[in-house]
């Protein structure tokens, strides 16, 4: 058994190791030239026209089958094969401006189906990433003889609860299912249920880093607001749906690991107050460098990095556990906005662009929001759920610091093209609706293929 010593020095590595990764993020872009980069995750359901009814992942025309086919059209590299299971794999999309887009595409634990594009500077470039994904899914479904579309809601309408959703069978979800559902009530709705939008921001330096990351946070009551698209739960019709349902679900997780991180407002956050809290979870599970899945028990992520040496993929998959508003991990991810079609997804993309890269427009806004704390942006959160645009959100009108944020991301995009698709988002909140209010019957059941696919 190895002594204090030995357990101490193994800590200390892989400690370093951890911070690291975050500090890998002190950079601007990943092309080299010093341009900023964004990045979009975007959960969908697949639905079936004819069922009217989501699909899960097993069977005859499930997921899994549909997984299989697309991978023929992105020249699917490194497919993720987890405990037998195709869940996901990467490629690549070119654009009409010759650039080529990473793609990853991957499985939730209710068979919803994620579609990540980028790092881009362009917004552009990932939107017709996504739009040609979902070309491909329509392909792929229409020769599978499937009549299947993707289903853009924060909750899954089709549903009374999340026992009628089926797990994924991979060791993690059975793991994560057995551990949430102990620590919160809505664990497996979060799981099983929800989809969402995220996108993924640059930073440059740590303290670049800690005044963006504060800034994500304090923005956060109203981003999950203004893409609030949740229309059911648990079988509930629109007028009996509350706002912002989705990040409800999610708070309602596990209080430890998800909300705001504390110490965020304190005027000494660090990479290491960020690490500190990791350290401090209960991971759930641990997936070694071989694809193992084993669960930790009543360990922390701490305890872990005393057991070994660990690898650098061991280390970054730590960093998965942790489920936060907006979470660290070598860039910035905000994580609450409900999922959304994918001109609003891009036009959500664009509107913090414009307010995080531009030093003008960044300022402008850190100085409008003001100085706020965790407990300031817990009560913005109930305020907008009870009041919505009439709350008042840090002192102000919640539509005024709309319509000021908006100007201040406008100004902030240089490109006539992203300010454009902004106005996908912009033009509903101009007349104070959320996506969830611009719902219309042509959304589900969404074109036919061939309707789609304008042929």
């Amino acid at each position: 058994m190895p002594d204090a010593e030995t357990n101490h020095d193994t800590y200390v590595r892989n400690h370093g190791e951890l911070l690291s990764v975050l500090m890998g993020g002190e950079r601007f872009g990943t092309h080299g030239d010093g341009r900023r980069t964004v990045g979009i995750r975007l959960e969908r359901f697949v639905y079936n026209r004819r069922a009217h009814h989501t699909v899960g992942y097993e069977g005859e025309g499930g997921v899994r089958e549909l997984l299989e086919h697309l991978r023929q059209f992105f020249g699917g590299q490194g497919a993720q094969v987890v405990d037998g299971c195709l869940v996901g794999f990467s490629g690549r999309v070119q654009v009409s401006s010759g650039e080529r887009v990473d793609l990853d595409v991957s499985v939730g634990a209710g068979a919803q189906l994620a579609c990540s594009v980028g790092p881009s500077a362009h917004v552009a470039s990932l939107l017709e990433a996504i739009e040609a994904f979902d070309r491909e899914v329509h392909v792929a479904a229409g020769e599978l003889g499937r009549d299947y579309t993707l289903l853009a809601e924060g909750y899954n309408p089709t549903v009374s609860g999340p026992l009628d959703v089926s797990l994924v069978p991979e060791t993690r979800y059975a793991l994560m299912n057995a551990f949430l559902s102990q620590t919160g009530r809505y664990a497996r709705d979060a799981m099983r249920c929800s989809c969402a939008t995220e996108v993924t921001l640059d930073y440059g330096d740590e303290a670049d880093a800690a005044d963006s990351y504060r800034l994500a946070v304090a923005l956060t009551p109203l981003t999950m607001f203004l893409t609030d698209n949740t229309r059911s739960f648990r079988g509930s019709d629109a007028r009996h749906t509350p706002r912002m349902t989705r990040s409800l679900v999610w708070e309602e997780v596990d209080p430890k690991r998800c909300g705001v991180v504390p110490g965020t407002f304190d005027g000494r956050f660090t990479f290491e107050t960020y690490v500190s809290w990791l350290e401090g979870l209960e991971p759930i599970l641990f997936t070694d460098s071989l694809g193992t899945t084993t669960s930790t028990g009543s360990q922390t992520v701490g305890d872990v990095l005393r057991s070994r040496a660990l690898s650098g993929s061991e280390i970054v998959r730590l960093y998965d556990m942790a489920l936060p508003d907006v979470r660290l991990r070598g860039y910035i991810e905000l994580r609450q906005a409900d999922s959304m079609r994918p001109r609003y997804a891009a036009a959500y993309a664009a509107f913090l662009k414009g307010i995080f890269y531009s030093d003008e427009s960044f300022s402008a806004a850190r100085e409008l929001v003001g100085r706020v704390s965790e407990s300031d942006v817990e009560r913005a959160k109930t305020a907008l759920r009870l009041s919505g645009w009439n709350a008042s959100v840090y002192g102000r009108p919640a539509a005024d610091l709309v319509e000021k944020l908006l100007r201040i991301s406008r100004a902030g995009l240089s490109d006539p093209k992203e300010r454009r698709i902004l106005d996908e988002l912009a033009t509903l909140w101009d007349v104070r609706m959320v996506p969830a209010d611009a719902f219309t019957a042509a959304d589900v059941p969404p074109l036919s293929i061939r309707e789609y696919l304008g042929i």
